[in-house]
């Protein structure tokens, strides 16, 4: 019987490593834990799991500290995880049967990275598993590595089913920047001593975590731009190239980014995702909905036969169905509103309980533009979220029964008070209900978000025409004039609206 050791590099991880260790402790047969300098009850956790817990004074270096601890691994096999890890169940008997052998080997595994906030969770392959060899080393100070020491050293690298989820990154914004700027040195630290495309991958990545889009561009195109990087790595830095030149309004750019992206992997349900939205914001509805579709079935079939990729986002099927209801909806298709109106239904019943089809039924209401009970009134903005935010703004938005929207769009602007949407859809119902004035006060308060969603301004402008304020539409104009010059399509928008108001207007444009 071959033995296998958990090898780890551990600091102040009280708050993780209990989880990491319960997973583990009926597959392992020794666990070596080196503590980096922990100042809570890391080490007392290790210890009362019988892992043997050396010291390593940290130097900035990760390879050095997880070296040292294979030096200590005697495990025929090592499985490396880090604290905030842990082994899937159903992956516990894969690895006894895989280390019940000795052989010069080591097993892909997948990585799962839950990104709650964003509903991403990233799929990515590693060599997790392998035959312990004394020449076996980690390389890279942050981000480190072992595949190449692996092969050098004559493993055969093997794919295998093994699952390892990693909740290190279920974490706010502030606290990715924060795991950023401890990486950010490192990385350039190993860029300086030797300018690989995976370093320069990572660097992209850290930099847009940080919001840097400048050197994240320029890492990304680096990246991309070398034949040494795995095609799945490189389509991801056109994916995010495309992604900062849609946030920044620059939608030439990320369609030509997505086509690049999507001409080196056409497999990926992120890239599709966005080649959709790109599409949309050129109002070319027909390509948006094949995209999306396209993004959905991607997705399903990656979560349904666990497909092996190096790289992958994986995509939330609730967002990714709302967002192809809003897109069938707007194109009028028939076709496909009924297919996600089964997917939507498919979904809610694989949730289960009787509570996930009480809010299949309210869904519904809004798919009939019917009236609300008031306990409807009172659960829909309940079972509002950031998947299913924008499709029922638009359905609420097309329900003639105007006071109950009204009372169900002032509950969800107290859960999503940042919502432009939301605050867009209540300044149209109070108009609708021939309240104006509060509408166009509504819309004020935004003018200062507007850098992200010039709509703002041009229902401003309509609301001042209704209340025939033609004073103050003129800085408006010269507001959007000045914040979207870059943009073609707001450009051209602007001077429609300009020739509409000299005939409407004695406003001086």
């Amino acid at each position: 019987m071959k033995s296998l050791t958990l090898s780890m590099i551990v600091k102040d991880e009280e708050k993780h490593l209990k989880e990491c260790l319960e997973s583990v402790k009926d597959v392992v047969d020794e666990i070596v834990i080196v503590d980096t300098g922990s100042t809570d009850a890391t080490v007392e956790i290790a210890k009362s799991y019988g892992a043997k817990v050396y010291n390593f004074a940290w130097i900035n270096d990760f390879s050095a500290a997880r070296n040292y601890a294979l030096s200590k691994s005697t495990g025929d096999w090592i499985l490396y995880l880090d604290a905030d890890e842990r082994l899937d169940a159903n992956s516990i008997q894969e690895v006894k049967q895989l280390t019940d052998v000795k052989q010069k080997i080591g097993y892909y595994c997948t990585v799962l990275s839950v990104d709650e906030e964003n509903s991403r969770d990233n799929y990515i392959r590693y060599v997790r598993l392998f035959a312990n060899y004394s020449n076996i080393k980690f390389s890279g100070k942050v981000h480190e590595q072992i595949e190449p020491s692996l092969l050098n050293e004559g493993l055969a690298l093997i794919q295998s089913k093994i699952l390892i989820k990693h909740v290190g990154y279920n974490v706010s914004a502030e606290e990715k920047k924060l795991k950023a700027k401890r990486n950010l040195f490192l990385l350039l630290e190993d860029y300086e001593a030797n300018k690989s495309a995976y370093c320069a991958f990572q660097l992209g990545l850290t930099y847009s975590v940080l919001k840097d889009n400048e050197n994240a561009i320029n890492y990304f195109h680096v990246a991309a731009e070398s034949g040494k990087l795995d095609r799945q790595y490189r389509a991801q830095c056109y994916t995010s190239l495309a992604l900062i030149a849609q946030q920044n309004h620059r939608i030439s750019d990320a369609e030509k980014y997505i086509q690049y992206s999507l001409k080196v992997d056409d497999k990926q349900p992120f890239a599709h995702m966005l080649a959709s939205k790109i599409a949309l914001r050129k109002d070319e509805l027909v390509m948006a909905e094949e995209r999306c579709k396209r993004a959905y079935l991607l997705n399903q079939e990656m979560q349904n036969k666990r497909l092996y990729y190096s790289l992958s986002i994986m995509l939330d099927s609730e967002e990714v169905i709302y967002y192809g209801l809003t897109l069938s909806i707007q194109n009028r298709n028939n076709f496909n509103y009924q297919f996600y109106q089964n997917e939507l239904f498919s979904y809610f019943k694989k949730m289960g309980g009787q509570h996930e089809l009480t809010k299949f039924n309210v869904i519904n209401k809004l798919f009939s533009n019917s009236a609300f009970t008031q306990e409807e009134i009172d659960l829909l903005p309940k079972m509002t979220n950031g998947n299913n935010l924008s499709f029922v703004m638009l359905m609420l938005g097309n329900n003639p029964y105007k006071q109950h929207v009204l009372e169900i769009v002032e509950k969800i602007r107290a859960r999503f008070s940042t919502s432009i949407d939301i605050e867009k859809l209540y300044a149209k119902t109070l108009d609708e209900l021939g309240r104006v004035e509060e509408a166009t006060l509504v819309l004020e308060k935004l003018t200062h978000k507007a850098d992200d969603d010039p709509s703002i301004l041009f229902y401003l402008i309509s609301f001042y025409l209704k209340q025939g304020l033609d004073e103050k539409i003129r800085p408006i104009v010269l507001l959007l004039e000045k914040k979207f010059s870059h943009v073609a399509d707001v450009m051209t928008r602007v001077r429609t609206l300009k020739r509409k108001l000299l005939m409407l207007t004695k406003v001086p444009l």
